[in-house]
């Protein structure tokens, strides 16, 4: 039985030493610190009931513990270089959570690190944007990429 909800930190494969995190009301990569809440992440399945994509892997909402908002992949007008920054919205798990709070995690590759896919549509993918890895890379959605490691993400439990 899978535990509704884990608190966990996201980590970037092109430096493990980058978490996900929350700066100036954007999710970008950040130098790992265990002490920064804005670096970690209830993956939530609370809401999501028998929810799953079209590989049968459960859905999840992404929460930041340091300010309560949630992951969305909402669609908006791309931009001519298809680099579309995800998105924050307000998370209140004990009502109805739109589809675009909701992810699955792709085949694990190399290890512990897999891909971070948007529910709806699991040709896209968390990424960090330009293909960067470094610190500050502002994390966006984008279409898979499997083989490189601004594009896979390993969820460690706190």
């Amino acid at each position: 039985m899978v535990a509704m909800a884990k608190l966990v930190r996201i980590l970037c494969k092109g430096d493990k030493m980058l978490n996900m995190a929350i700066r100036d009301n954007r999710v970008v990569l950040a130098r790992a610190d265990p002490h920064d809440l804005s670096q970690q992440w209830l993956k939530d399945y609370s809401t999501t009931g028998r929810v799953t994509d079209d590989y049968g892997q459960s859905a999840f909402a992404l929460v930041n513990k340091a300010t309560g908002q949630a992951l969305v992949n909402k669609d908006i007008p791309r931009p001519a270089d298809g680099l579309v920054p995800v998105q924050l919205a307000p998370y209140n798990g004990k009502e109805r959570v739109d589809l675009s709070m909701l992810w699955t995690k792709g085949n694990y590759l190399d290890g512990e690190f897999c891909e971070v896919r948007v529910l709806r549509d699991y040709s896209k993918t968390l990424h960090g944007l330009f293909g960067y890895d470094t610190e500050g890379t502002v994390v966006g959605i984008y279409p898979s990429a499997p083989s490189t490691p601004n594009t896979v993400w390993k969820m460690t439990p706190i």
